[in-house]
C-alpha cells in the first residue's frame, strides 16, 4: 500500500483569504456580544455611603423607550436602537459604525436598594438613574462602652 501525505495550506489556495478573514473581523466587531459592542451602552457606576448613580450614553431613543429593571441588587438597562436606512435614490453607505438593534446591560449593586424612591432622567442621549441605598443596608457606627 502507498501512502501519500497531503497538506492543504487555505493561505495559498486563496490567496485573499487572509484579507477576507480580517475583514470579517472587523465586521464581526460590531456584532452586539462581541468586542466593544458587548458594552454598549457606556456607563458610569459612581457610589457613596447613600446611594449609587448611574449614567450611560444612549443615543437617539425616546425616553419610553428604555427599559430598567431592577431585581434584588441587579439594575438592567435596555431597549432597542433603530437602524437607519440611507434614503434616496443611488444613497449608498459607506460606514456604519453606529450600533443598532436590542441592548441589555446588567450591573450588580453593591448594596440594597430602596426601590419606591429611584428617579431616572434622560436627557440629550445621557440616561441618569439614582439607586438610593436602602436604609437597612447603610453603614453603621457602633459605639464601643466600658465594662
Amino acid at each position: 500500500m502507498n501512502l501519500r501525505t497531503v497538506t492543504l495550506n487555505p493561505w495559498g489556495a486563496l490567496p485573499g483569504f487572509r484579507d477576507l478573514q480580517r475583514e470579517m473581523s472587523r465586521l464581526l466587531e460590531s456584532v452586539p456580544g462581541n468586542g466593544n459592542a458587548a458594552r454598549f451602552p457606556l456607563v458610569n457606576v459612581l457610589a457613596d455611603r447613600n446611594r449609587a448613580v448611574l449614567t450611560a450614553e444612549i443615543p437617539g431613543l425616546e425616553p419610553g423607550e428604555i427599559e430598567i429593571n431592577l431585581l434584588k441588587n441587579q439594575l438592567t438597562i435596555g431597549g432597542t436602537i433603530k437602524r437607519t436606512e440611507p434614503e434616496g435614490e443611488g444613497v449608498i453607505c459607506l460606514r456604519n459604525e453606529r450600533a443598532s438593534g436590542s441592548f441589555s446591560r446588567t450591573f450588580t449593586l453593591p448594596f440594597e436598594v430602596e426601590e419606591g424612591d429611584i428617579t431616572a432622567k434622560y436627557d440629550k442621549g445621557v440616561l441618569e438613574v439614582t439607586l438610593p441605598r436602602a436604609e437597612k443596608s447603610k453603614p453603621r457606627t457602633i459605639q464601643v462602652i466600658a465594662g
